[in-house]
């Protein structure tokens, strides 16, 4: 448990960690790429060190040692040592795996935590199921844990949804190099998450493969195709530096954050603009980027693309004058927890007036808001983002605080830098 006292240093200053994304996608391309991949200024969260043992099940040679991972990829061909990998909490572990575990020479299942056996997986199996592969639900239709036969990838035309999480796409694409014939994947809805696809197809192109896509309604993978391994730096992580932005916003205080690209593929970048539009200042130098908090005026917008950032943003709108409303986010009923309903029960415990429908969170700013004592489910997002907001009321308590490692190690030790 922890307690988050009112803020004391007005005018903060620190690093962003590093993407998350783009580290995860790293090491998957990476174990699948032939030679050496050197993976600098690693993101080494419980989601990326829980994919890292999978591979290493796999028959993937990892090294860790410090924030640096080196992969030996296997040319696109796994040999697991073991028939079980656990993904743990991670969403993209298993959805990533469910697409290149088709790629073994033998058959595995793979699991997860209590939560993750919850979260659909179906629009992948039905994609790879199309492309030739054969693979099994080993409990409930549509959800994990999973038997994949392995074997390859037969290639062609697949037909899935997208409207849940753009995941089901990246996975495929990943994957779809090493198909024996050209993949072409089509999206039968409005594909969500868009910006997290973007990132997808960045890290293949960085590791030499180019897939077409077409206004998101057609990604075209050539197949027969080899990842070709690199050295590769991760950039900061704009949905992490976002906690310590909404800190600013809400304190109405200074905050500048260094190493992150402004010419990102991140959706979360967006998180600047939406606090500019709510009445901050924002400046980007070479280096860094700064936010200066101020009066927040209410907000509705539609979040479908950007949902790490319906949390802290939905904290922002709490303090906020006037109703904001976030909207098309009914797909973060399957995050790591339905973040719609505790985003709108913890808000309440603070004193706030919040409601989730059906899709939207819609709150009531308001200047009476107090400190509670905060249960972010096992979420991490959740965690961070009521941190935040305990340092604009004081007296927080955040319950399981250690869920913020699962994408953000050593959040506790930078968030101190607000009490200097």
């Amino acid at each position: 448990m922890k307690t988050v006292e009112k803020i004391k240093n007005f005018n903060a200053e620190m690093t962003a960690p590093p993407s998350k994304a783009h580290t995860l996608r790293a090491i998957i391309i990476g174990s699948l790429a032939e030679g050496v991949t050197i993976i600098k200024n690693a993101l080494l969260g419980e989601d990326q060190l829980n994919v890292i043992n999978c591979l290493k099940k796999l028959g993937v040679k990892i090294d860790v040692s410090g924030n640096k991972i080196t992969v030996q990829g296997s040319g696109g061909k796994y040999s697991p040592a073991e028939s079980e990998l656990n993904v743990g909490e991670s969403g993209v572990g298993m959805n990533f795996l469910c697409s290149a575990t088709n790629l073994s020479d033998k058959p595995v299942i793979i699991t997860g935590s209590k939560r993750l056996i919850e979260r659909p997986v179906g629009e992948v199996i039905n994609g790879m199921r199309q492309l030739g592969c054969k693979i099994d639900h080993l409990n409930k239709e549509g959800f994990p844990p999973v038997k994949i036969y392995g074997g390859g990838i037969r290639g062609g035309l697949a037909s899935i949804k997208g409207s849940k999480t753009s995941q089901y796409f990246s996975s495929i694409t990943i994957s779809s190099p090493y198909a024996q014939t050209d993949v072409t994947l089509n999206c039968t809805d409005e594909m969500t998450e868009k910006p997290y696809f973007d990132i997808s197809l960045q890290m293949m192109a960085e590791f030499g493969v180019n897939a077409v896509n077409n206004n998101y309604k057609q990604i075209t993978i050539p197949g027969g195709k080899k990842y070709s391994a690199k050295e590769f730096t991760i950039e900061g992580d704009y949905s992490s530096a976002s906690f310590f932005f909404l800190a600013g916003a809400i304190c109405k205080s200074k905050v500048a954050v260094s190493g992150l690209r402004t010419d990102t593929k991140q959706g979360d970048k967006a998180f600047l603009n939406l606090l500019e539009k709510m009445g901050c200042k924002v400046s980007a130098s070479k280096d860094k980027i700064s936010i200066q908090g101020a009066e927040l005026a209410a907000i509705e917008q539609d979040m479908s693309n950007i949902p790490d950032l319906v949390p802290p943003m939905a904290i922002a709108a709490a303090f906020a004058k006037g109703r904001s409303k976030l909207t098309n986010i009914g797909h973060l009923r399957l995050k790591e927890s339905d973040r719609l309903a505790v985003m709108a029960s913890e808000l309440n415990k603070m004193g706030v007036n919040a409601e989730c429908t059906g899709d939207s969170l819609i709150i009531d700013g308001t200047i009476q808001a107090h400190g509670a004592k905060i249960d972010p489910h096992n979420d991490h997002r959740i965690a961070m983002s009521f941190a935040a907001a305990g340092l604009a009321v004081g007296g927080q308590t955040i319950e399981n605080e250690k869920c913020v490692a699962k994408s953000f190690p050593d959040f506790w030790e930078r968030f101190e830098v607000f009490h200097k």
